[in-house]
């Protein structure tokens, strides 16, 4: 064991350059036996790395062919904008382009096999002999009579021979009748519209996602907006309650209790902007663009519009919109013509076999003297057959193959009612979002107007004497809840909208009516200027 070591050891440093690294290694974990049955240590992460090294590690990468975003569009990046750049930009939906063209190719190479395949073939080189026999005649003929003048090589044993030759091939061989052609060609159509439907799903999905981005980040961005007025709202009453104290009306409680919203307010705010930063890079990442920090909504989170369909309308266009159906139907397919592929076998296959032969040779081709100077041969041979193949028995293998293709075919359409369940769900899911998350938002913005007038007028009543400290804390915890429920509560309105578009195919509508009701909220956010003079 230990001279067989020492002679790879030796081959490894023979073979030199990154291979003799990774050799060396294998040779140590290939004969590090164990002892005592305990597990031999692991390389190093650094002796692991170097096998295989220069590839692909050294090869350039598939990536920078897109050209890159313009820095005004990105700072000022519109929803529809966003959705048609991610459409055109985005690996995940060109990967599933690509495999859809994949499968339109393996289907024209299944249309192929009606076509006769031609091959050809030459080879040509040196051809020697030489032969030993333990009798003589072996070329004059064993028994054979003397001759006269007697043969030279009559009594011989021995005989070489030395020659050129060329052998050339040529074949067509036409499969006219193949029982498994015509179920594989029907398999590889209902594959490609598989492919199709794949990557229709595919872009669809890749859409909403990024309309669910652009939300996130606009989402974000107010948050961001909303809490640096509350944040200089909770400064300015901070001020206001540390006059109170110089003077002896506020006690260092009521102090704490505002320092403790502030430092509430202040921790939202840093989340907000790390929330911008994270929706900023999930957008980029389906723009396909390294420039994250970039991107900023033109406008901000507002309504979208309303739902307009019914439920019943929404549910059957959904039925005829969506892929995944289609999906499961086309898998039933294709395990059906799976089955037939498989019974084919017990079919005849027809074949026309035609070969044409050509040797040549240059020099004498045969076998001991007497040789023949400047010798040439040329052979031609030619076969035309009609090739008839079946398999009578294979212990039912293929029978019980087709069986589970069926059967898988029987899962298959068990999925096209899940399918259809799935879809039925989620309409009625995003339905009910859509039409209740309208009356949420209309309620929790008429929230937020109602909390901020609270605030205002509770610190005017403690600026002129009355209430107190805690009664301004709680108008102002009311107020950061309210903003934030309905920055929330609008998000996932208009994600509602965009999900149930894109589960049903139909679009929601613009509705000037929803925002006037709603109107801006978020304007009246910050306490007046005279109240400020006076802190």
């Amino acid at each position: 064991m230990r001279d067989l070591r020492t002679h790879v050891l030796f081959l490894c440093h023979q073979m030199g350059g990154g291979m003799g690294v990774a050799s060396l290694l294998m040779a140590q974990v290939v004969f590090a036996a164990p002892q005592q049955d305990q597990l031999s240590p692991l390389p190093t992460t650094k002796a692991v790395e170097s096998l295989g090294s220069g590839w692909p590690a050294g090869q350039p990468k598939p990536i920078g062919r897109m050209g890159s975003i313009p820095a005004e569009q990105l700072a000022a990046l519109e929803m529809a904008t966003a959705v048609e750049l991610s459409d055109q930009r985005n690996p995940v939906v060109r990967q599933s382009y690509e495999e859809l063209v994949a499968t339109q190719n393996s289907l024209g190479s299944a249309y192929a096999t009606w076509w006769p395949v031609v091959n050809a073939s030459i080879a040509g080189g040196m051809y020697g002999e030489r032969a030993y026999y333990n009798y003589v005649g072996a070329l004059t003929g064993v028994g054979a009579p003397p001759t006269n003048p007697p043969s030279p090589y009559a009594d011989q044993t021995s005989f070489s021979s030395s020659y050129f030759q060329s052998v050339a091939q040529f074949d067509i061989n036409w499969n006219i009748f193949d029982p498994a052609r015509t179920p594989t060609i029907w398999q590889n159509k209902y594959l490609v519209r598989q492919a199709v439907d794949t990557f229709v799903i595919s872009r669809r999905d890749n859409r909403l996602k990024t309309e669910e981005a652009f939300i996130n980040l606009q989402q974000a961005s107010s948050r961001i907006v909303t809490g640096r007025v509350l944040v200089a709202n909770d400064q300015l009453l901070l001020r206001l309650a540390q006059s109170r104290v110089r003077l002896g009306v506020a006690s260092k409680l009521d102090l704490a209790k505002q320092t403790t919203v502030l430092k509430t307010d202040q921790v939202n705010l840093v989340d907000a902007k790390r929330a911008v930063q994270e929706a900023q890079a999930d957008l980029a990442e389906l723009l396909n663009t390294p420039d994250a920090s970039m991107i900023n909504p033109a406008v901000p989170l507002a309504p979208l519009g309303s739902w307009t369909s019914g439920l019943e309308e929404t549910i059957q266009a959904a039925m005829s919109y969506r892929k995944v159906i289609e999906q499961q139907l086309s898998e039933v397919k294709i395990n059906q013509a799976q089955a037939k592929i498989e019974l084919a076998i017990y079919q005849p296959t027809i074949a026309l076999v035609n070969s044409l032969y050509w040797t040549k040779g240059v020099g004498y081709t045969g076998l001991g003297p007497p040789f023949v100077q400047d010798a040439r041969s040329d052979f031609w041979n030619a076969t035309s057959l009609l090739q008839v193949t079946f398999t009578g028995f294979d212990g039912g293998q293929a029978r019980m193959s087709a069986a589970a293709a069926m059967r898988r075919a029987k899962a298959a359409e068990a999925q096209v009612q899940q399918a259809v369940n799935q879809v039925r769900r989620e309409v009625q899911t995003y339905y009910a979002q859509s039409q209740q998350g309208r009356q949420a938002v209309l309620l929790s913005a008429e929230r937020v107007t109602s909390a901020s007038d609270a605030l205002r007028l509770q610190t005017l009543r403690f600026n002129a004497g009355y209430g107190n400290v805690t009664d301004v804390v709680q108008a102002q915890q009311d107020l950061t809840q309210s903003v934030s429920d309905y920055i929330d509560q609008l998000a996932s309105y208009n994600v509602a909208l965009l999900s149930l578009a894109r589960a049903s195919g139909l679009s929601y509508q613009q509705d000037d009516q929803l925002i006037r009701e709603v109107g801006n909220p978020l304007d009246r956010l910050r306490l007046p200027n005279l109240l400020a003079g006076r802190g």
